[in-house]
């Protein structure tokens, strides 16, 4: 079973958080296939809606659930974990490339609010399936608020 993280609000400007993302991915980037530096890559991602909630999907096969991390940051999901590079202590010589190893990462920015309790995700057969239901509003109800005579007096 996956566990979905809920992550507060942020707090930092947007500037920051690519410079950070950046300065991530120059020194703890996946590697290609020749050993060259490649930083993070994105998997395919399918992002649609349904009655009341919103399914992403993302193709990851040959990770497992184990190098998976799944967040939800006020109103972003975050996808992100490791495939691993094939072992083998044969030395490989590449004729064709197009399988990305290493660290991956996805964003998908939710249109709706989403009950954040009620998240559910599932990894099976290299696919990824979250489930973001949309949260109900909640009914404001108007009230009055009394204010003592004593405090209008005082002013």
């Amino acid at each position: 079973m996956l566990i979905v993280r809920r992550r507060g609000r942020r707090e930092r400007g947007k500037i920051q958080q690519d410079m950070e993302a950046a300065f991530r991915s120059l020194f703890s980037g996946a590697r290609t296939a020749t050993g060259g530096h490649m930083g993070c890559w994105r998997p395919p991602v399918e992002v649609y809606e349904v009655e009341d909630e919103l399914i992403v999907t993302v193709e990851i096969a040959g990770v497992t659930e184990d190098d998976l991390n799944v967040e939800i940051d006020e109103s972003v999901l975050r996808i992100a974990g490791t495939r691993p590079f094939p072992e083998g202590s044969r030395r490989r010589v590449f004729h064709q490339t197009g399988i990305p190893y290493g660290d991956f990462e996805a964003e998908v920015f939710l249109p709706f609010a989403v009950a954040l309790d009620d998240v559910e995700a599932a990894y099976e057969n290299g696919m990824l399936h979250v489930h973001l239901p949309r949260a109900r509003p909640t009914r404001i109800v108007p009230r009055g608020i009394d204010v003592p005579a004593d405090a209008q007096q005082e002013e």
